[in-house]
Order: structure tokens, then C-alpha cells, then sequence
């Protein structure tokens, strides 16, 4: 989909200028306005050391219209969508290429899905894994930053 007409805030976790793998065990998340389809302003933000919860307050708090994220809970993910916010999980990449996809409406090109997971979670007639995801992110908190 293309963003011509509006601003829009896009949010994308963040791990040494990559899309961060683990949505829920990030540090930083950048903040993108997209205006007329083109970025007009950057902020990265330190994400506090809060249970999911809270993680979830900060993020909508910041008046997120999009996340785009690597792997991200189930339970994270229901509550930002109640907030508002649209997620698309299961990308990965350089965060400039990101932005720039997502902008120019490209974004679902296979070289952005992570690794079997092309299309999981997103649309009709498209499931998640069996067994849920619930505990993915708190596995590698440690090590991912």
C-alpha cells in the first residue's frame, strides 16, 4: 500500500541499523514521519525496561499509526492492535531500506520476510504457527542487546 496523502508515524525496533530480530526484547525503537510518502523526520527512542504491559503503553504513547517488527508475541502484538496500531511482524532488513519500501509500497517483497516466515500472521487465509508465540521474545532478551 502506498502513503501519499497523510502523515503517518512508523515505528521499527532497532539493533545496529537493522530491523531488530525480537520485537519484544528491544532496546531502541525508531520513529519515522512519513509525509506525501517521503520521510520528513527520524527520532529513536530508548525503550524503558517495562513489563510487556507497559512496553505496550510506551509504544502507543508515542502515537505510533505503524510498527514494523521481526518476531513480536502474541500477547504484544493484541495490544498494540488495541491501541490502535498496525503491525506487520516477520520483517527483517537495513532500517533505510525499510522505511523506503514501506513508503514506495514494497515492502512485501520476499527479501524482508524473515526466514519461513513469508506471509505468517497478516490477512485473510494466512495462520500463525501452531502453538502461539507467547514466550519467543523473553528467550533472547539477554542476548539480542
Amino acid at each position: 500500500m502506498l502513503y501519499n496523502s497523510h502523515d503517518m508515524k512508523v515505528a521499527m525496533p532497532i539493533w545496529e541499523g537493522r530491523l531488530s530480530p525480537v520485537m519484544d526484547s528491544a532496546c531502541r525503537l525508531l520513529v519515522a514521519e512519513i509525509n506525501g510518502g517521503r520521510e520528513i523526520s527520524r527520532l529513536v527512542y530508548n525503550i524503558p525496561p517495562v513489563d510487556i504491559s507497559g512496553r505496550a503503553r510506551f509504544i502507543a504513547g508515542l502515537g505510533i499509526d505503524v510498527l514494523i517488527c521481526g518476531a513480536i508475541s502474541q500477547q504484544l502484538e493484541q495490544m498494540l492492535t488495541a491501541s490502535g496500531i498496525r503491525t506487520n511482524p516477520w520483517f527483517r532488513g537495513e532500517v533505510d531500506d525499510i522505511i523506503k519500501a514501506h513508503t514506495d509500497g514494497n515492502l512485501q517483497n520476499d527479501n524482508f520476510f524473515l526466514p519461513g516466515c513469508r506471509h505468517r500472521g497478516r490477512g485473510p487465509g494466512r495462520g500463525r504457527r501452531q502453538g502461539g508465540r507467547g514466550g519467543y521474545g523473553r528467550r533472547r532478551m539477554n542476548q539480542e542487546e
